[in-house]
């Protein structure tokens, strides 16, 4: 008898541990239920460039901002004190060197000016994530500057590479 009330005293805490245990599991998945804040598992770049294909790359709104901001530095809208010293270089056409997903969010964009194609210059235009509705807008110039790389590329090669390749194209 005294083995069975010794054992009905373990069994019972056992039992109220477990139907709390399940009772504080389902507030908790009713919690999450209705309000779930995790993430969907894309990152923000995720839905920045879900769906992109080459040509994507090479034709953007990152580029088109990064142009503006350039076209607004050459009209005295904008102040850099950075590409003052090119700035007789930089206020013709550009092509894309180099563009990623930056780290940071949005894009990291090296681009060859045609009157200066021996040295690059490196950018980031960032974008905000509408994270509910996946869509992606704001794009700004956060920083542009001249690398210390230097490349063997001329007019010329310029050029024909416009003529040869699909998207390459002068901005």
């Amino acid at each position: 008898m005294k083995t069975i009330f010794s054992l009905f005293s373990m069994v019972i805490p056992i039992l109220a541990f477990s139907m709390e245990y399940s009772n504080l599991k389902q507030d908790i998945d009713r919690t999450l239920q209705t309000t779930d804040t995790i993430s969907t598992g894309k990152s923000l770049n995720d839905i920045r460039f879900d769906g992109w294909e080459d040509s994507n790359w090479l034709d953007n709104e990152y580029i088109r901002t990064l142009r503006k901001y350039l076209d607004d530095y050459n009209d005295g809208i904008v102040s850099n004190p950075a590409l003052d010293p090119y700035k007789e270089h930089i206020k013709g056409q550009f092509i894309i060197y180099e563009i990623n997903p930056f780290i940071l969010g949005g894009a990291y964009i090296r681009i060859v000016f045609f009157d200066m194609p021996d040295r690059i210059f490196s950018s980031w235009i960032y974008s905000e994530v509408n994270e509910d509705k996946e869509m992606v807008g704001n794009y700004e110039l956060r920083f542009i500057s001249i690398e210390e790389e230097t490349t063997d590329i001329t007019k010329e090669d310029i050029l024909q590479a416009i003529k040869e390749m699909d998207g390459i194209k002068l901005w």
